[in-house]
């Protein structure tokens, strides 16, 4: 599998953490703003990773496992000036269909299996400094996994709530577009976890 070193260009917020305070949870996303690099591309960083648009990327803890899929990602060229309740943020959304499947087999032809289509939203934040919150849907819900934080445009992070680290989340790039063809015991997929050592990566389309 032939990595590339991505090269990280004023394009993008170099924060991916979050500070949960009174309730509330204010995102802190990387943003990389190059939707047709993400095509042809899956990306690895040391805390997320995405499939290229149209193709699975696989999640799994434990016997669990999920196929998520990103159909659709929209940016709102929208941002405005700040305000004092209002960071004025450029908005972004995306689709995704999910299949879940948790009794070991990988196997996600099985009647149990669930499914659904779900969107997320993520808008400019509301509030004033540490009490700034966000209102838009910013999780991946797929089965027992519903605190992954979604990444423009197609990213799926390691952790969810309010502190980084390794919580047994392993992720997957595939080439795959069809459920049919996911096979979660193909010797050809690597499996990566939450590493703060590893530099943020791109994988070719044809070496996943």
């Amino acid at each position: 599998m032939k990595l590339v070193t991505r090269r990280l260009t004023p394009c993008w917020v170099l924060v991916s953490a979050f500070v949960l305070f009174t309730g509330h949870v204010k995102t802190l996303m990387a943003q990389n703003l190059n939707e047709s690099h993400e095509r042809v591309y899956a990306t690895l960083t040391w805390d997320g990773a995405g499939a290229p648009l149209g193709r699975f990327l696989l999640i799994r803890k434990d016997k669990a496992v999920c196929a998520v899929r990103f159909t659709k990602v929209q940016r709102g060229h929208d941002a405005k000036p700040e305000t004092t309740f209002n960071s004025g943020e450029e908005s972004f959304s995306a689709e995704y269909d999910w299949y879940f499947q948790e009794d070991g087999s990988g196997d996600f032809t099985q009647p149990g299996v669930l499914s659904g289509h779900e969107q997320l939203a993520r808008k400019p934040l509301k509030g004033i400094g540490r009490l700034a919150f966000q209102t838009g849907q910013i999780y991946v819900k797929c089965g027992t996994f519903d605190k992954l934080l979604w990444l423009y445009p197609t990213w799926v992070s390691f952790y969810g709530g309010s502190r980084r680290g390794d919580y047994g989340i392993e992720l997957a790039p595939t080439k795959w577009t069809e459920i049919k063809e996911v096979n979660v015991h193909d010797p050809r997929l690597k499996w990566y976890r939450y590493d703060e050592n590893r530099k943020p990566v791109d994988i070719p389309l044809d070496d996943l």
